[in-house]
């Protein structure tokens, strides 16, 4: 599962639990020894992405670590890879979901923008029942002109204007 290092950021799973689905398994994620929530992890089956669930806590945030963290999820996912990461206790992100701004203006959305993610939506209703919690959906891109298609298609959604400009560096990076 997720067990690396990343700057000052050491990454461990524990507690892996196979699930009635072969491709499945349920684990708790911790960073530098402390727990940041129970997360699923599906490694993808026929035209089935891999994707990765967790269930976040975002104390990573307050101590200037939340950037590292989504870039190693970022740099296990392959291209395509999908993460959901729920937005329950996060009280900012939350409240700026329900003011109507873009998933990429929260600040979860732009760590996970900073990370990679180019692709993203806000599944406050999850479908069928058995989703769980609101959380917001960050896809990996499957290339680079998928990334730069994503990130143009961002500019018309964003209304900060610091994530504006991050977004702006990146496509002119190239």
């Amino acid at each position: 599962m997720l067990n690396g290092k990343i700057g000052k950021v050491v990454i461990e799973s524990k507690d892996i639990t196979q699930t009635h689905i072969k491709e499945l398994k349920k684990f708790i994620i911790y960073v530098n020894g402390k727990e940041v929530g129970l997360a699923f992890y599906f490694e993808g089956r026929g035209y089935y992405s891999p994707w990765l669930e967790i269930d976040y806590s975002p104390w990573l945030r307050k101590e200037g670590i939340e950037n590292e963290f989504f870039e190693f999820i970022y740099n296990f996912l392959p291209p395509g890879g999908k993460l959901f990461v729920t937005y329950v206790r996060d009280k900012e992100t939350k409240e700026m979901l329900f003011k109507g701004y873009s998933p990429v203006d929260t600040p979860l959305g732009f760590s996970l923008l900073k990370a990679g993610f180019t692709w993203f939506k806000d599944w406050y209703y999850p479908e069928g029942g058995n989703e769980g919690s609101p959380k917001l959906q960050a896809n990996k891109p499957l290339s680079k002109d998928e990334e730069i298609r994503q990130l143009r298609q961002l500019l018309d959604e964003v209304k900060r204007e610091y994530v504006r400009k991050f977004i702006e560096n990146k496509l002119a990076q190239g």
